[in-house]
């Protein structure tokens, strides 16, 4: 037996309507860029305060917290890229009835129109110096080993040998911070959840995603873009829930018009 579906669901259509296609880079678009970089900075931000919460010793419960802290940021980029997808298309639709109406559109009113290309150009922009810092670093970098301990007091004394003081001051060497230091702090706070995931025992772990981390950093923005694809798919959906509410509505009053109609007419 077959469940028949119910009449209280809400009916979702999609209807196209056709759309001015607008430019893929412009400053609307590099503004745009400027806020992805922006939540990149938040992001930053907040796994500095809830970064030690997700280091876990259990191996399966770190990676399910720090996979789903990624993909919570990863939801929120897709559903602003939505958003915005949207009122482009919405834009876009105007903006081609006005150029049928045979007025004429100026730069910025194109640049405000939809286009596929521009969630990318955004992404593109407002990552552009984390990316570039990212190739240098994965360039650069090498496997780190840990450094050795400070040597107890009473083998200071030992260091004045001929024999063994050049092998004991080797401990007492230490590496000042350069370039790629600066850089390793800066590409290893972006990947904070992909860090916590491997763990830090393994230096070459550790070293495979500093490799990755020009991909890595990106992940979280490009879900910016991804979700932009999607506007002219909600703008259908917007066309559609429309048109399904206006033949609701029609039906309504045609339905009230006939029980009008079928009243006995009250006699005076």
């Amino acid at each position: 037996m077959q469940n028949k579906p119910s009449k209280s669901k809400k009916q979702t259509i999609s209807i196209k309507k056709p759309y001015l296609k607008g430019l893929w880079h412009s400053a609307f678009a590099t503004k745009r860029g400027f806020r992805i970089l922006g939540y990149q900075v938040i992001l930053v931000f907040i796994f500095l305060f809830i970064g030690q919460i997700l280091m876990v010793k259990s191996d399966l419960l770190r990676i399910f917290l720090n996979l789903s802290v990624i993909l919570s940021f990863c939801s929120l980029m897709y559903a602003d890229g939505s958003r915005s997808g949207l009122d482009d298309v919405s834009y876009a639709e105007i903006a081609l009835n006005r150029k049928q109406e045979g007025k004429q559109l100026t730069p910025s009113e194109l640049a405000r129109c939809y286009h596929p290309g521009k969630g990318f150009y955004s992404v593109m922009v407002g990552m552009l110096p984390f990316f570039i810092l990212a190739v240098v670093f994965a360039v650069m970098t090498k496997e780190q080993f840990y450094s050795l301990g400070g040597l107890p007091s009473w083998v200071q004394t030992f260091e004045r040998r001929a024999d063994i003081g050049l092998a004991l001051s080797y401990y007492h060497e230490s590496q000042s911070l350069g370039f790629v230091g600066i850089l390793r702090i800066i590409i290893r706070l972006l990947l904070f959840p992909y860090i916590n995931m491997v763990g830090t025992e393994s230096s070459a772990a550790l070293l495979l995603l500093e490799r990755l981390s020009p991909l890595l950093i990106m992940i979280i923005p490009t879900s910016y873009a991804l979700g932009y694809l999607k506007g002219p798919s909600l703008r259908a959906r917007v066309h559609g829930s429309i048109s399904v509410d206006a033949k609701r509505r029609k039906r309504r009053e045609k339905k009230a018009q006939v029980q009008r109609k079928q009243q006995p007419k009250k006699l005076v």
